[in-house]
């Protein structure tokens, strides 16, 4: 009779080690499942590419990036390339990437000036289309949060002709990221920070 209850006992032990095992081994997956999610969105911020140029993108490949799309280097980290528009007028790109020891950080713009005509263009043209898919990803990343921090976060509903967040202002994401967003057919001023 004791052998059996000692069995018994020791058959509970190991199911009892068994199931702690099991717990364990559970929470430890939840926790680096967590742990890989927060670091596929921040390793998402990081491949954003404006005028193909990420901030994973190494220092020495930039200037040969954004020479091949016509850039024109102004020093070490800006590059500007110019087009004409309608109506006499220009559109200027600017490009800088910052590189220092506490941040990195792309900032796009892209502006219509000058012209013999200041007639207005037309507000229901669409974001041209090589800025659309980047700041449709600013967004997702900014605005992609419960209802109640999209307000804290200015968060306007995207359309075609603009896709604006924080009302044009940097939008703190975390403590080591943030975007700048406000895109529209006329003019577009991207950026993204990754403190480091």
């Amino acid at each position: 009779m004791m052998r059996i209850i000692s069995s018994l006992g020791a058959r509970k032990n190991s199911l009892m080690f068994r199931l702690a095992s099991m717990m364990v081994a559970m929470i430890i997956s939840f926790s680096v499942s967590a742990n890989q999610n927060s670091g596929v969105e921040k390793d998402a911020l990081k491949a954003i590419e404006i005028a193909g140029i990420s901030l994973n993108t190494p220092a020495e490949a930039i200037a040969k990036i954004l020479q091949a799309k016509d850039y024109v280097p102004v020093n070490e980290t800006v590059y500007t390339k110019q087009e004409a528009a309608p109506n006499g007028r220009s559109t200027i790109y600017r490009m800088e990437v910052e590189d220092t020891p506490t941040f990195r950080q792309l900032s796009y713009s892209r502006n219509i000036t000058g012209g013999r005509n200041k007639s207005p263009s037309p507000r229901d043209a669409a974001i041209p289309t090589d800025e659309i898919t980047a700041a449709q990803q600013l967004y997702e990343l900014a605005c992609a949060v419960p209802e109640e921090q999209q307000t804290q976060r200015a968060c306007m509903p995207p359309a075609p002709a603009n896709i604006i967040v924080g009302h044009g202002q940097w939008v703190a994401i975390d403590q080591h990221r943030s975007v700048l967003l406000k895109a529209s057919d006329t003019s577009t001023s991207m950026m993204i920070r990754y403190i480091k």
